[in-house]
């Protein structure tokens, strides 16, 4: 009896792990930056501020810090399906932390410890 029901407890908590929810990282489903490439592959991106400076875009990272992003990495298009009417960020940032063999060779990706995968400012956010 306590096998039955161990085993009926265990298939209702694995039944409601895999029941697809939606969440608002869904937005970045199948998006593409500057390059062409994808920019997510999971929880990599996230809605953020970013601020100009001495000519300079910095966005905010999920680690609270801010990170120089040069313009030429900038895609500026907003993400379908971020709600416009939302002040409370005007970016989003797609990224990893840097790994010791992403800095090895060109690091094109790397600034300031993160690998970049995507930057988006929407257009008249600026």
């Amino acid at each position: 009896m306590t096998n039955a029901f161990f085993r009926l407890a265990l298939g209702g908590a694995l039944a409601a792990a895999t029941f697809p929810v939606a969440n608002a990282h869904d937005i970045y489903t199948g998006v593409h930056g500057r390059n062409g490439q994808l920019c997510c592959g999971g929880d990599d991106c996230a809605a953020t501020s970013f601020r100009e400076r001495a000519g300079r875009f910095e966005f905010l990272t999920r680690e609270h810090q801010w990170i120089a992003i040069p313009e030429e990495r900038i895609t500026f298009l907003p993400i379908p399906g971020d709600p416009p009417e939302d002040d409370s960020h005007h970016a989003h940032l797609c990224y990893r932390s840097a790994t010791d063999s992403d800095r090895l060779g060109s690091a094109s990706n790397v600034f300031d410890g993160i690998f970049l995968y995507c930057a988006f400012i929407p257009p008249g956010s600026i």
